[in-house]
This record gives structure tokens, sequence and C-alpha cells, in this order.
């Protein structure tokens, strides 16, 4: 590559173009050469015992050299200045420089070089989410200065890829130029089409595809999940409990998103009452409503947070995604018909582990799918007419997945229902607070209907991540902030009556640490069943439960919960 860098700018002189039109080819090069790899020194510096050596600097150095060559023959047969010629290549340089510019960007506004766990993010995101991630991280006036600093780029890079054929030619006459030997335009030709043909192959050992590949990879392996499910359904063996509610009863989940519990009212919160029916539930009725100080989740991002969440997969086993059973599977075996309810987009994206087992449920529903909802912002509230779906005569085990707090959270809850914001006022911090308490009267509205008409048994609430609203989110180096999540179970009277053992054990654990990758083996204590598939040891609502503080991991193990030592601490 060295050598064909040298060649190529050999080639350039020798038809009679200059060093300073050399510039923008440099630009290019240079910037695929160096931009990763400074990118990834700056933030792993502090931490890795080794530097990745992708393809970068080779891609850099190829492409410098096909567009440095191809160009001077064009130059060299074109018998006078060519605008379009100065246009084609003034597109390509801007075309190759975009990715340099976005690892630029993304360092800049997340401090991180561009991984694999970005590109599942970039993958896995909706046309809608793209929208709100721009309102939500670009004002009106970046956009604009964004559109002109490209406008600008593009102008500067045509302007330095005009070639005025006339005076390059008196530039070769006054330098005694003699132009090309066949030889040298030979080699050129060979050399042009032989970097061609590989260039390509040296692009696919690039950063930014290795992101994408294991990205694809990741969605590709979670894809298997369904064959493996109607392959070994008869593996999994659940044991009932003998004892019955005195009729058909319900057990739901509740999975909240971006909910934080440093910003919440009920685990002491003091800015704003963010969670006004929590609190009140859990300081006034404490025996039913039991409040955990310490869960986790086992990653900053909703993919592979709940993909662990919902089945045997954690932080602590070698199992795979697609190798493993799910809470679905559980209620199934253990009698319940199962609901999948949901206020997530599934539009325009490919299944995710999420969806994958969503799925699998008896009956499911989501809100972007409702005629009546089109057109129009979503909001959770959207969700409760599907429990009049639920059939009362029958043990039903029902999960509803909110959008809560995800970004944009001024798109999470109406208007009418603002309380420390301004209606329709893009302002981080107040928004957030005002979808958490929207969020609290829509788990209200849950609970109501369910005790009232599906013989409400027990209520589990989790969140996949936490949130901070005064830092952007990243998907790497996540603070821990962005791990502490909620963690609060409803229990009745009459689950409290025949299960005094679980009702126990979970009471003993309100100070013990949980991470919410044990979420699987959690919702098979509250069932109250035993499986060969259940870790009793990994079973919060358990006596056997035997993590601690000391042995929990977050952040997909790379991380000890012992790490945080400012459990309570709001970083703003």
């Amino acid at each position: 590559m060295a050598l064909g860098v040298a060649f190529s700018s050999y080639v350039w002189r020798t038809v009679g173009l200059g060093w300073r039109k050399l510039l923008p080819y440099s630009i290019v090069g240079i910037s695929w050469s160096t931009i990763h790899n400074v990118m990834s020194y700056i933030v792993d510096f502090d931490t890795a015992t080794n530097i990745n050596n992708y393809a970068e600097v080779a891609f850099g150095g190829y492409v410098f050299i096909f567009l440095v060559v191809s160009r001077s023959l064009l130059f060299y047969f074109q018998k006078r200045s060519n605008v379009f010629l100065d246009l084609l290549y003034g597109f390509v340089h801007f075309a190759l420089l975009l990715v340099p510019m976005m690892e630029i960007v993304y360092y800049l506004n997340y401090k991180a070089s561009f991984s694999t766990a970005a590109a599942i993010a970039v993958l896995q995101s909706n046309p809608g989410e793209v929208k709100e991630y721009f309102l939500q991280n670009m004002s009106l006036l970046s956009g604009v200065s964004i559109s002109v600093c490209i406008l600008v780029l593009v102008i500067l890079l045509f302007k330095l890829n005009q070639i005025n054929h006339v005076l390059c030619l008196k530039e070769k006459q006054l330098k005694n130029g003699k132009g090309l030997t066949k030889k040298i335009l030979v080699a050129s030709v060979v050399l042009c089409l032989s970097v061609a043909l590989y260039t390509p192959k040296i692009f696919m050992g690039t950063s930014v595809v290795h992101a994408f590949d294991g990205a694809k990879e990741y969605l590709r392996s979670a894809q298997k999940f369904t064959e493996y499910y109607r392959n070994n359904e008869q593996n999994l063996n659940v044991i009932k409990s003998e004892r019955h509610f005195s009729k058909p009863s319900t057990i739901i989940l509740i999975v909240g998103e971006s909910a934080g519990r440093n910003f919440m009212s009920v685990y002491g919160y003091s800015a704003n009452d963010t969670t006004p029916w929590l609190r009140t539930q859990v300081e006034s009725d404490s025996k039913n409503f039991l409040l955990f100080n310490h869960a986790y989740s086992s990653y900053g991002s909703t993919m592979q947070a709940l993909e662990q969440a919902f089945t045997e997969k954690n932080q602590y086993n070698n199992k795979e995604f697609n190798q493993s059973f799910t809470i679905i599977d559980l209620a199934k075996k253990a009698g319940y018909k199962t609901y999948w309810f949901s206020n997530q987009s599934v539009k325009n994206t490919a299944d995710t582990p999420v969806q994958l087992v969503a799925r699998t449920a008896d009956v499911t529903h989501w809100v972007e799918d409702d005629p009546s909802t089109q057109n129009r912002i979503l909001y959770d509230g959207d969700l409760l007419p599907a429990l009049k779906m639920v059939n009362p005569n029958e043990n039903n085990f029902i999960v509803i997945h909110v959008m809560g707090s995800h970004e944009l959270t001024l798109h999470r809850f109406p208007p009418e229902f603002t309380k420390f914001s301004q209606p329709g006022v893009f302002d981080l911090v107040p928004n957030y607070e005002d979808s958490m308490a929207y969020s609290d009267w829509v788990l209200q509205q849950i609970y109501d209907y369910a005790k009232s008409n599906l013989n409400l048994q027990s209520m589990i609430f989790f969140s996949d991540h936490g949130a901070n609203p005064y830092r952007k989110r990243v998907a790497d180096n996540i603070p821990f902030i962005n791990f502490r999540i909620p963690l609060i179970i409803y229990l009745s009277d009459e689950y409290q009556s025949l299960y005094p053992e679980t009702t126990e054990a979970l009471r003993a654990h309100k100070n013990q640490y949980f991470t919410n990758d044990l979420l699987y083996e959690l919702v098979g204590g509250v069932l109250n069943i035993t499986s060969n598939h259940l870790e009793q040891e990994n079973n919060f609502a358990s006596s056997e439960y035997k993590y601690t503080r000391d042995t929990l991991k977050t952040d997909l193990g790379r991380k000890g919960l012992n790490e945080d030592i400012s459990e309570d601490k709001i970083e703003k």
C-alpha cells in the first residue's frame, strides 16, 4: 500500500498536476487512516490492554491510490477541463468522508468510538425513533448549522477538485514534463484495476463494517430462537403448585422503559412527586406493595437487557438467547393463558429478541397496529383498552410493555397530563419527570382494572434500564445511574395467605441486590412453580437466592454492583 501511494503520487506529478491539487485526496486518505484509530485510542487508553487493528489505515491508503491514479489517467487523456469530473470526484470525496466525520460526531457526543452495541441500536431503530432522536438531540439552529457546514464542505471539495487543463499543461511544459511512458501507463492501469478489485475486500475489514457485521450476526442468532422453541418445548418440565386461588386469577408483569429509580419519588426523589400513586401505595400499604431498594439492569440498552430478563440467559451462565426458554413458556406450562400488550414499535424493524418472545404469547396486541391510533402520537394509556380482551374466567399471565420514559419524553405523555414542564415545550428534565408521572397514572389504571375485573393476585413492575435526563444516553461506557431501576411487586392478601414462603422470601429481600437478567427466575418464583429450567439460587422470590452486592454484575458482566459507590447520587 505504501509503495502504491508513492507510485500514485509520482504518476500525479508526471502528468503535470501540482501537489496542491492532491489535498482532497490526502484529506480522505488520512481521515480514514487516522480518525477511528485515534478515537479508539483516546477512549480505551486507560483500560485496554491492546487496541484493535482494523483495516482503516490500509483502506485509506488504497482509496488514495485508486482516486489519484484514476484521476491522473483521465487528466492525461482529456483535451480540456471537465466540470463533470470535478463534480464527480468532489462528490466521491464527500461520500468517503461521511464515515470519518460521523466517527468524530459520535465521539464528541458520547465520548466513545462506534461499536457493535451502537450498530445494534442503529439497526433496531425505526423511522419514528430516528425522528424523535433528532428532535431531542438537535435544535433547529444546530440542524441549520450542520446543513450549512455540509454545503460548505461540498462546495470546498468541488473547488479543490477543479483542474484547469490549460494551466496544468503550461505547468507541465515549464517543468519539461515528458508525460507517461508506455511502461508507466501500463503499470498505472494495472494498479488502478487491481486496487479497484481489492479495496472492497479491505473495506470489509474496517471497524464500521465489523461493528455492523457483529450486530447482524447477533440478530441472525436471535432468529434461531423460534426454531429452538419448536424443537425443544417438550423438554421443559414444569411442576405447578398444588395450592390454587379460589377462582381464576391474573398475574401481570409491567415492563417500564428508561425508568430510573433515582428520579422516582417512591424511591425518595424530592424535586417533584413523580410517582404519587406508587409512593402512596408503598407508604400506606407496604404489606401488599413490596418495594425493593437495590434493583439494577443488566445493561443500558433495551434489547440486550430484556433478552436476558425474559429468558434463561443471564450474565452468570453461558446460555444463548436462541437456546433459552422464556417467561411465556413458564406461564403456559403453569396453565396460564398468556397475553402480550405493547406500546413499542414493531413496524419497519427486524424481529428483535423481545418481539420474538412476545410473539409466542397466546394473544398479542401492539398499539400501533390499532386502526384507532393511526396518524397520532401513541401514549401508554392507549394500552388500557386491551385489558378488556382478557377473559376473567381464565388464569391469565399478562405482559404489558410500555414506552414509559423513552426518548423523546415530551411525546410520552398527553399535553393535559403536563405537571412539571410547560405544555408542548421541550425541556429534558421536566419532560422526563412528567413521563414518570404519566407512567404512574397508567400503572394505577392497570392495577384498578385488574383488581376489579381480573382477580389480580400479583403485579410486578420493573424497567429495562434507567436513564439520566441531565446527560446524553450512551451505548458504551454506561454510567451506573443508567443501570439503576425500580422493582415493585404487589401481592394480594389471598396470594400471601396461599404462598407465605414466597411472600416472606420477597419481604426478606427488600434490601437485597438484584439484576433484571434474573427476572426469569423471579417470575417462576411468583408463579410458584418448579422446573428443570429454573435455578432456585437465582430466584429472588426464594430463600435459596444466593446473590449479593459483591457477586452481582451489570453492563453484561463487565462491572460489579459493588463499584457503584454513590447509589443515590444524580450526576448532573
